[in-house]
């Protein structure tokens, strides 16, 4: 279930740069081209031992000692635990479980999810929902497309009137659709003060450059026609931080 804990600095989107307490979750039902995330559901858990160290050990499962690896990671500093994968929602049962403690703790949380499971909502402080693009999957129609996106407006909708700080963050390659990113940016205007976070694509096995600053600059003029919009690349991969 849980892949790894971690601290380290939020390396993308509206809290870029401070400090999180990282709970990753294993698997997700997406296959997007550009993740850089092991989706093999088996393996071992591994846990930061020392706060910022990126010294782990590694552990068959973590479940029940969750809390208090995260009270070990805790620093003056933190912002906020994240829920983050792979899709943590598909544990949203246990999820909800590990708010409750943590929030009794004084902790706030924050969910990083595709946003396909809007049924699945609990409370959160604050949330990332990532929209997917058609480019953005191999082999998918796009009535899977527009079936996904439609969840993820439920998802960033449900959040925002639960009073989540909820954002969108979009990860865009040289070729997306202007006009596509505009209907977004509208689509997320009609539910309220969405920030929208333009994320340019990091290369990996299966992606070889990132997005242009032209193509950019483009896409955001675009946006804050509509929203606040924040350019934000993935700043921990170029610091080499997780």
């Amino acid at each position: 279930m849980i892949r790894e804990v971690f601290s380290s600095i939020m390396g993308e989107g509206k809290f870029i740069g401070k400090r999180f307490i990282f709970v990753r979750f294993k698997e997700c039902p997406l296959d997007c081209i550009y993740c850089d995330e092991p989706n093999a559901p088996g393996g071992t858990a591994r846990v930061e031992e020392i706060s910022g160290s990126g010294e782990f050990t590694e552990y068959l499962e973590l479940d029940h000692e969750l809390i208090e690896t995260i009270e070990k990671l805790r620093t003056p500093d933190l912002f906020a635990v994240s829920f983050t994968g792979g899709e943590p929602l598909l544990y949203s049962n246990k999820i909800k479980k590990y708010s409750e403690i943590l929030k009794q703790k004084g902790y706030k949380t924050f969910l990083e999810s595709n946003g396909m499971f809007p049924e699945k909502l609990d409370g959160y402080d604050y949330a990332s929902i990532d929209i997917k693009l058609p480019e953005h999957f191999e082999n998918k129609d796009d009535d899977f497309w527009y079936d996904l996106y439609t969840k993820e407006l439920e998802t960033i909708e449900r959040l925002y009137l639960a009073g989540t700080d909820v954002y969108a963050k979009i990860v865009v390659f040289e070729e997306t659709s202007e006009e596509l990113i505009e209907r977004i940016a509208r689509d997320l205007s009609k539910i309220g003060n969405i920030t929208l976070c333009i994320q340019p694509v990091s290369p990996t096995d299966r992606i070889k450059a990132t997005t242009s600053k032209k193509k950019i600059f483009e896409l955001m003029a675009i946006c804050g026609r509509y929203v606040d919009v924040m350019c934000t690349p993935q700043i921990h991969k170029w610091m080499g931080m997780l």
